[in-house]
């Protein structure tokens, strides 16, 4: 029997407890199944009035209620989360079927050969979201009441605030289009999070180690990044590029629900009007809520005039040895244009980068900055095959020593690169500011070597 199974025990975290214990199976082939249930919170509109889903969620919106929710450990690879109703209109959630491994924060292999990849690693993992979509036949919801013929989509999401913050959002359709009905927020159980945390690590790190930082969020030390810790460069290229920061960006999806939540400037109408320190976004508050009356200050000046482009073609180092790009982007700041900032994307596939429109960009690469992580948001399909361990992506702001930046503090929260509609070879690359309120710049450029500058 898997120890890790047999060990879990009670975990107290608020009102959390165990709620049975049972086995499974046949005589010779048994299964420990643990289950552990925690509270769900919802949030009135007066609790959460930054909601940037208020104005485009579904009529059905507080009809429905979710209490509690169990987590079920089945076997090694094999979890439930089961949501329990509260109202005679409600009924039980079911995903089930899943392999929660795939949720715990985790690094490359190849990246935790160096002690500082591993320590930013790690952090940058659980500080970032990771919200994954079950579609209808992905879940299953009892039908006692009305809620299981209405819901046609469940998300659950691990939020960025601690090891702990959870998330469910359930939608149904009205007029064609998925709008969210219910929202609500949990702990997931804390010593089965930490079991499952050091059960993933397992000969590399542990959940004691990175405590302070996972649970507490204690800031990283900044030292020298060493990229060839993550691949190998093949070649080396300057290209030319165009810049677009004096435009704004297509008001579409989350950048349109989300611009209330750019608190200053107020209203604005192009890219350059961020680049600077004086803007400030909604802040994510506990239990996982933007907050206007607490903004978030940026450092958004270092992007304020992108000076090059290098585009390296690289081999990454994990066990595929994929073959990858690396964008190596040097910006200097707008009221000092002799301080540069790096910002440097890479174990970017070429199958990564679709052609889109430009009203359709918000469906591109779109992901976090740090090592190997999740997408912000993915389907149910794509969460459990693309395991972090041998994910080659990595990014990172660096200062002109090459100096870790935190991008949380700086104002960025990752990248969205899509090559363009009209010429395959040419790529727009996207920057997202924190919490993906805006973008803040948008450069195009030509990948082929063909087109590098000449020195």
């Amino acid at each position: 029997m898997n120890p890790t199974l047999k060990n879990i025990g009670i975990a107290i975290l608020g009102s959390a407890i165990l709620t049975s214990c049972s086995e499974k199976g046949s005589a010779d082939n048994k299964i420990e199944t643990t289950q552990l249930a925690a509270d769900i919170t919802q949030l009135t509109d007066e609790q959460y009035p930054d909601n940037n889903d208020i104005e485009s969620r579904s009529e059905l919106w507080n009809v429905y209620e979710h209490p509690k929710v169990e987590v079920v450990r089945n076997s090694e690879n094999d979890f439930t989360m089961v949501f329990l109703p509260t109202n005679n209109k409600s009924d039980t959630i079911f995903i089930e079927h899943i392999d929660l491994l795939a949720w715990i924060p985790t690094i490359p292999m190849h990246a935790a050969k160096d002690e500082y990849l591993e320590h930013i690693g790690i952090i940058n993992a659980e500080w970032n979201r990771q919200q994954v979509r079950f579609d209808k036949g992905s879940f299953r919801v009892s039908t006692d009441n009305e809620e299981g013929a209405k819901t046609v989509r469940v998300d659950l999401a691990r939020n960025c605030l601690n090891s702990y913050a959870w998330e469910i959002i359930t939608y149904t359709e009205e007029q064609g289009q998925q709008k969210s009905m219910y929202h609500g927020w949990f702990d997931f159980p804390k010593a089965m999070y930490r079991e499952l945390f050091d059960e993933v690590n397992k000969g590399v790190l542990t959940f004691a180690e990175y405590k302070h930082h996972l649970e507490g969020y204690t800031h990283p030390r900044k030292e020298v990044v060493n990229l060839d810790v993550l691949r190998t460069v093949d070649n080396e290229y300057e290209v030319a590029f165009e810049d677009f920061r004096h435009a704004f960006y297509p008001m579409t999806g989350a950048r349109k629900s989300k611009y209330k939540n750019i608190v200053y400037p107020e209203n604005p109408t192009s890219i350059d009007q961020m680049l600077n320190d004086s803007t400030c976004y909604s802040t994510f508050q506990w239990p996982g809520r933007y907050d206007t009356k607490d903004p978030r200050a940026s450092t958004l000046s270092m992007l304020g005039i992108p000076k090059k482009v290098i585009i390296r073609e690289t081999t990454s180092n994990n066990t595929a040895k994929e073959k990858c790009y690396e964008f190596d982007v040097t910006f200097a700041r707008n009221t000092d244009t002799t301080y540069l900032t790096r910002i440097v994307i890479g174990g970017v596939r070429n199958s990564d980068l679709k052609q889109l429109d430009l009203i359709d960009y918000n469906g591109g690469f779109k992901m976090p900055m740090g090592i190997g992580n999740h997408p912000f948001y993915e389907k149910q399909d794509k969460a459990q095959e693309n395991t972090s361990k041998e994910n080659p992506y990595y990014g990172f702001i660096l200062d002109a020593e090459g100096k870790w930046v935190d991008s949380h503090f700086f104002g960025v929260d990752g990248p969205l690169f899509h090559m363009d509609i009209d010429d395959q070879d040419v790529l727009h690359y996207w920057l997202l500011s924190f919490e993906r309120h805006a973008m803040v710049t948008h450069l195009t450029f030509n990948l082929k070597k063909d087109k590098a500058l000449q020195s």
